[in-house]
């Protein structure tokens, strides 16, 4: 069988089989590789520069050489020059914190700078939950006291005094305006206030990365005075109950995502925290229908003389540290806030004002207002360490802005909340037995 299959039909096909090596196929004979200049070399050997001549058969053709220009060099660097830059690293270097121009992260309710992160209550650090989430250590390096605490002493930081004393002053008036109309509008302003800071207690919960059951703890905490001053302390009891039931039904039916142990847990104490403790406000002024406001009168002042002690104190003379919940404050601040609040307590005993615990024709009297004045002026310090405590621990400095020079609502009262359920015991100890 002859390969006649891939002849072309009607042309013949060049012989192959006696094309000479080096020959074009085409059979074109110009071009050769017999005269050139330079033989190609080996490939294990150097390059020569030299290229195979085109139309060697010509005789004049001349070969075709490349002649590559020297290699570049740079111009020598001056000497002056070169030892400028003898000291300058090429390993990247962290700006430090105090260089100039240079502006460092922050976190969501931090001061920008370092005096107005301490210009109030706490130094803010990360919460352990972002922390975590961010791949850090839980654990965090061992610090000398003066460092871990941030103790600064004689000196009164950013904080806006002007405003802050307004805002206080504004406060005062609008509680004394209210409770000179009655209890009733007194509780009004109760609710309204313990309403807030639960709303500034549950969003700053959630920004740490909670899911606290919001409506849920913020119809108990606004129910929970309104129903202690209708039926009394059993409505403390109650409307707990009622919270953690359908607290657990919130999980249980899957209306929040987070577990029940942080979700529920986080919910209870803005209920705890907020609602319980400014009940016993409802319970001053349902003790007495004449009377009422001035339990409540007593407890405000203790706590504003303590604040307004602890501060002037601590920051003029403070110099040891109090607790690492709370960098800023002193024991110096704390005696000196102690002091005070003790000294407006006695106060009150020898003006036989305001009604009943230190008059002494309705039962009190200046031995009453010595056991508040030690037992109140003691539990001022705890709740605001507490707060405190909790604010840490999410990592921010306030929990909120509504009041300018003070914060949120319970940052401003989170003394209060303390004072109120002692100043509740003891007139119920003085008065009542």
């Amino acid at each position: 069988m002859t390969d006649d299959s891939n002849d072309f039909v009607g042309e013949s096909t060049p012989d192959d089989d006696f094309a000479a090596p080096g020959r074009s196929v085409f059979g074109d004979d110009d071009m050769s590789f017999d005269n050139d200049d330079d033989a190609i070399p080996h490939w294990s050997e150097p390059a020569t520069g030299a290229v195979p001549q085109i139309g060697a058969n010509t005789g004049t053709a001349e070969s075709i050489t490349f002649d590559p220009s020297p290699e570049p060099s740079l111009a020598e660097a001056d000497v002056d020059e070169l030892a400028a830059w003898a000291g300058a690293s090429t390993n990247p270097v962290w700006a430090e914190a105090s260089s100039p121009g240079v502006q460092e992260p922050t976190q969501i309710g931090q001061a920008e700078t370092a005096d107005d992160f301490f210009s109030f209550d706490d130094q803010q650090r990360p919460s352990r939950r972002a922390s975590a989430a961010m791949g850090e250590s839980e654990a965090a390096p061992e610090e000398s006291v003066g460092d871990r605490f941030g103790v600064t002493t004689g000196n009164s930081g950013d904080r806006d005094m002007p405003m802050a004393i307004t805002v206080g002053v504004g406060l005062a008036a609008l509680v004394l305006a209210a409770m000179a109309v009655g209890p009733v509008a007194a509780l009004v302003v109760v609710t309204i206030a313990l309403g807030l800071a639960a709303v500034e207690y549950y969003n700053a919960v959630r920004v740490a990365g909670y899911q606290p059951a919001v409506l849920l703890g913020l119809t108990a905490t606004i129910a929970m005075p309104l129903a202690v001053y209708w039926r009394g302390e059993a409505a403390i009891t109650m409307v707990l109950v009622l919270a953690f039931i359908f607290g657990a039904l919130w999980y249980l039916l899957g209306v929040a995502h987070d577990g029940a142990m942080r979700g529920l847990g986080s919910t209870m104490l803005g209920i705890m925290h907020i609602g319980v403790l400014g009940s016993f406000a409802a319970l001053l002024l349902a003790t007495d229908e004449t009377h009422g406001t001035g339990l409540l009168t007593v407890a405000i002042i203790i706590t504003v003389a303590y604040d307004v002690g602890g501060l002037a104190i601590g920051k003029t003379i403070g110099r040891r540290a109090l607790s690492p919940a709370s960098p800023n404050k002193t024991i110096e601040g704390l005696i000196g806030g102690f002091v005070v609040a003790f000294g407006a307590a006695i106060i009150m005993g020898v003006l036989g004002k305001p009604a009943p615990l230190a008059s002494s024709d309705l039962g009190g009297g200046m031995t009453s207002m010595i056991i508040l004045g030690v037992f109140a002026a003691a539990a001022a310090p705890v709740g605001d360490l507490v707060e405190s405590l909790i604010k840490r621990d999410l990592g921010i400095k306030d929990m909120g802005s509504i009041l300018p020079g003070h914060g949120g609502l319970l940052d401003r009262f989170d003394g209060l909340l303390f004072v109120l359920p002692v100043t509740w015991y003891v007139s119920q100890y003085v008065l009542f037995t």
